[in-house]
This record gives structure tokens, C-alpha cells and sequence, in this order.
């Protein structure tokens, strides 16, 4: 049961350590970035927001596999609306603040994820 959480994990840190290292998607966090010294990055700004999306979908999978263990519909389903607005933010309606509203998703469904699998494993100790 390693690999749920090992992919989640790794998934929404490398996301939003990449959204950092990305000024032009996430302006908000560009003076994080900066200060982190992740400016250096910025030329290469096309990769990093690649980046971001593949880690945005590693984080996805990380989810749904977690999935089995809490069986939380609400969080299965926050996941997949910010990934989904994640995308709708860089392809469709191209936005910052979908972007941004779709990183800050994704670390509440991660955090939620944690609370979830906690209770549930509680749930299971008392039974």
C-alpha cells in the first residue's frame, strides 16, 4: 500500500514545487519561486509547466489509488475537478487564477486524503 501513497505524495509536492519555478502560470507564487531561487528556471518555462501537468496527473493517479483505501467519493472527486481545471486553465480558457485555484485544490485533496485515510484507519482499529 506504499505505492497510493508514495504517488500522491510525490505528485503534489512536485506540483507545486514546479508551480513555483512557473512565473508566468502562477505570478502569485513567482515571488516564492524567487526567493527559493527557482528563478533560474524561468527560460525554461514551457518544460516546467509540463512538468506540472504531468505531476498534476501523477498526484491524480496517487488519488484514485488511494482511493481504496477511504473510499471517498468527495475527495476522489475534488482530485479530478482541479486536474480537469488544471487543463481547462492552460488549454481552454487559458487563466492564472484557474491555474492557481487548481494547484490550491490540489493540496486541500491531498490534505483531505491524509484526514481520510487517518479516520478511516481509526475506524478500522476500533472495529
Amino acid at each position: 500500500m506504499t505505492l497510493p501513497k508514495w504517488t500522491e505524495k510525490f505528485g503534489t509536492t512536485g506540483a507545486v514545487v514546479a508551480a513555483l519555478a512557473c512565473p508566468i502560470c502562477f505570478p502569485k507564487l513567482a515571488v516564492v519561486g524567487a526567493a527559493l531561487g527557482l528563478g533560474i528556471f524561468a527560460p525554461y518555462e514551457k518544460y516546467v509547466a509540463l512538468f506540472v501537468q504531468a505531476l498534476f496527473v501523477v498526484a491524480f493517479i496517487g488519488q484514485v489509488l488511494s482511493y481504496r483505501t477511504h473510499q471517498s467519493k468527495s475527495v476522489l472527486g475534488l482530485s479530478g475537478l482541479v486536474t480537469v481545471l488544471l487543463f481547462v486553465g492552460y488549454y481552454v480558457i487559458p487563466s492564472s487564477i484557474l491555474l492557481q485555484l487548481s494547484l490550491a485544490g490540489l493540496v486541500i485533496a491531498s490534505i483531505w486524503q491524509v484526514v481520510a485515510i487517518r479516520r478511516c484507519a481509526s475506524c478500522a482499529a476500533g472495529t
